[in-house]
């Protein structure tokens, strides 16, 4: 009677350090670029109504005419605040889906299955809620 040895799980083969340093350089990228977007945006914002408070601003909806692309591309056409705001928090809420795609890209290159179709269910779940449910509840 022989005793069958158990095989070994498959070995997880982590991924190379330039593929994490990229992931990292898309969320920093993301997030500065969306800083700069809305600090520049806020500055002008109150040197163009400088007795504004935040609450004034966040009434106004100074956003709301610039969340359809038509509206966001003329608005940053004419160089409206509140079109460099919104696109700002666009370049905010993408980054980290971004980021997710690009592990995506990572994991399916170095033939990672598992995680590749974990990441594909979040990535899939991310796009879902930005572009049906937020739509949907708004």
């Amino acid at each position: 009677m022989s005793l069958a040895t158990p095989t070994a799980a498959p070995l997880l083969r982590p991924l190379p350090d330039s593929a994490y340093r990229r992931m990292t350089l898309v969320l920093r990228a993301g997030l500065l670029t969306a800083l700069a977007l809305l600090l520049g945006a806020l500055v002008t914002y109150l040197g163009q109504h400088p007795g504004a408070s935040s609450g004034v601003a966040t009434a106004t909806g100074s956003i709301a005419p610039y969340l359809s692309l038509g509206g966001l591309g003329h608005g940053l056409a004419t160089g409206a605040p509140g079109a460099y705001l919104a696109l700002g928090v666009f370049v905010l809420i993408a980054t980290p889906i971004l980021r997710v795609a690009t592990g995506l890209y990572y994991f399916h290159r170095g033939h990672e299955r598992t995680m590749a179709l974990v990441t594909f269910a979040v990535l899939a779940l991310l796009v879902l809620g930005v572009l049906v449910i937020g739509p949907w509840i708004r």
